[in-house]
């Protein structure tokens, strides 16, 4: 199986490369200095899990990727971009994307799938998917993982693709076909995960998966970057602590009037997962915003803020972070 990593990020770097450390065929697509980098130094992970050291791997220019410069059709593309860096990805990898190619996004949005459909992706080539790691790439591009046991989730959208826009009525022996297909390729792409040494989960609901790590990474984000303040100092205020456990259960109010099944122990796990975390963590969003660089604010707080609206619901706490980020007040 061929693996296609666009984004060499934290996310992008970690898991692919445990794939290549593990044998897998993984192609790195790298920009600028990391693709410099990759291309002369290979890939340097340091991890509470085990550092590895690849002092070569296959890695292509994103300015210049066609189907031709991969050694072999992608099977799997994992999109491990930042948020507003997705449509641009998009655009550089349809040329690679064949009937039987699937394409993971690993972002930490929710409407990942929505985006990838309106610039031309059909459903039919998409999985669902999420990371957990607490990682960042450092500026000599190593990548450092710090917190949090790797995990990928992945899962079809069960529903959706089931549904075939070229017949008008629902053929249930063709739908059960195309379920199973989702199945043994799911377990196959996990197989390969799991062979590689990192945690992984296919679930039949992805929406409920992808929501339960939103609420928890754009819950302690917002309040994180507003406050800007790192997981330890927010713990050691019994205030902001509330204030933490208030914006958590703003967002599930969210997700809860956008039709996800999102029950009171998922918010009690996302509060508990959040108390294991090293003192020193930090969400990407708030490392980005105080170094002044493009952030994930669109998608973590500014579509959730406008979900409020439409749903009529109230959320002050998100608010509030909201309106002192786009304000700029420290």
């Amino acid at each position: 199986m061929h693996f296609v990593i666009v984004g060499c990020g934290a996310v992008g770097g970690y898991f692919g490369g445990r794939l290549a450390q593990y044998g897998e065929n993984v192609t790195f697509v790298a920009r600028g200095q990391q693709f410099q980098r990759m291309q002369t130094l290979g890939l340097t992970i340091k991890s509470i899990e085990g550092d590895v050291q690849l002092d070569k791997v296959n890695v292509v220019n994103a300015q210049s990727l066609t189907a031709e410069t991969l050694p072999t059709p992608a099977d799997v593309i994992f999109l491990c971009v930042k948020s507003f860096q997705l449509p641009a990805s998009i655009a550089q990898i349809k040329p690679l994307i064949l009937p039987h190619t699937r394409v993971i996004p690993l972002l930490n949005g929710v409407n990942a799938v929505d985006v990838m459909q309106d610039h031309g992706i059909a459903l039919e080539n998409i999985f669902g998917g999420l990371a957990k790691i607490i990682a960042e790439k450092t500026p000599n591009g190593v990548i450092k993982h710090t917190g949090s046991k790797p995990h990928i989730t992945l899962g079809a959208f069960s529903d959706e693709v089931l549904v075939d826009s070229r017949i008008e009525q629902f053929d249930e022996v063709k739908a059960a076909k195309v379920k199973a297909e989702a199945t043994e390729r799911l377990s196959a792409i996990a197989k390969c995960f799991k062979l590689a040494g990192v945690s992984v989960g296919v679930t039949s609901d992805i929406k409920l998966a992808l929501w339960r790590k939103f609420i928890l990474v754009a819950a302690w984000g917002a309040l994180a970057s507003a406050r800007t303040l790192n997981l330890g100092e927010i713990r050691a205020q019994s205030h902001i602590t509330f204030l933490l456990e208030r914006i958590v259960n703003e967002y599930a109010d969210i997700a809860r009037k956008a039709g996800v099944k999102l029950g009171d122990k998922h918010i009690k796990e996302t509060l508990s997962f959040l108390s294991r975390l090293p003192d020193s963590s930090e969400t990407s969003m708030q490392r980005d915003l105080a170094a002044g660089q493009h952030s994930e604010f669109d998608v973590l707080m500014a579509y959730p803020m406008a979900l409020v609206t439409e749903f009529n619901l109230s959320a002050p706490v998100l608010t509030q972070c909201y309106q002192k980020i786009m304000s700029g007040s420290p």
